[in-house]
């Protein structure tokens, strides 16, 4: 089955060196969300890492001042790339009442202001201001068209969603399943012992927030739902096998506020 798993074992304070390119391996954010990949660099207080869900890859720029803690994967330090120059952990579990360490940011070098790489090709999303509440209106946070490839196991819709915010989520398309087997959002009925959802149809438009979970939502053509996590949005297809899949839905994702 494919699931997005992120163990969670260290909860870590760091200050990064100030070469370029160090490799990380978990950013746990203040709002709860968890990014597991690879940090790729470090310049202008933002912290830049690449995620890696099944054969794709997305990249997120992290402001420092969202960010918790970063957990390096030692194996990387062994083999020679760049170490945190100090490094605080405690189990997860412990009950303590003080604040967590702190370290301050590495200084800017010229080393360290290396150029990111551009974003995917995804539109990027678009930030709107909160609105004012007291008419009953809720704001939309985010809005963005994103490409669901059919034989991609996960596609990052770089949203980050947090927990009691409102998903709508429209799409439209069609995709190939194989053997010339096409499938709108909605899906068909097509025996999958084991797709993610197995009570919804083959081929539909799935969801899910965070990559340490399998509360799995059913999008078809059009859904709306409440957040039960922290982290990114997350869109694929509901389908065991997507190898032999082509095409793509398209997906119009809005974010809106708490009432």
């Amino acid at each position: 089955m494919r699931r997005l798993l992120v163990p969670a074992l260290f909860s870590l304070a760091i200050v990064l060196s100030t070469t370029a390119a160090a490799l990380a391996d978990t950013i746990r954010l203040k709002d709860g969300s968890v990014l597991k990949g690879k940090v790729i660099s470090y310049s202008q207080r933002k912290f830049t890492i690449v995620v890696y869900i099944g054969n794709s890859a997305s990249q997120h720029v992290i402001p420092v001042e969202e960010v918790d803690s970063v957990e390096f994967d030692a194996n990387d330090a062994v083999a020679g790339t760049s170490a945190p120059r100090s490094v605080t952990a405690a189990p997860v579990g412990e009950v303590n009442n003080t604040p967590p360490a702190t370290t301050a940011p590495p200084t800017e070098s010229a080393s360290t202001r290396e150029q990111v790489a551009p974003p995917p090709a995804n539109d990027p999303p678009t930030a709107r201001p909160a609105a004012e509440n007291e008419a009953g209106v809720i704001a939309t946070l985010a809005e963005k068209n994103v490409s669901v490839a059919a034989a991609a196991d996960w596609t990052s819709t770089d949203i980050r969603i947090q927990k009691g915010q409102r998903v709508v989520i429209n799409a439209s398309g069609e995709i190939d399943l194989g053997e010339n087997v096409r499938s709108d959002p909605e899906g068909l009925n097509k025996d999958d012992t084991r797709k993610l959802i197995p009570n919804r149809p083959t081929g539909a438009l799935i969801a899910v927030v965070g990559d340490d979970n399998d509360d799995f939502v059913y999008v078809g053509k059009s859904t709306e739902f409440i957040a039960k996590h922290n982290g990114i949005l997350f869109l694929s297809v509901n389908e065991s096998n997507l190898k032999d899949n082509s095409g793509a839905f398209i997906a119009r994702v809005k974010v809106l506020s708490n009432k």
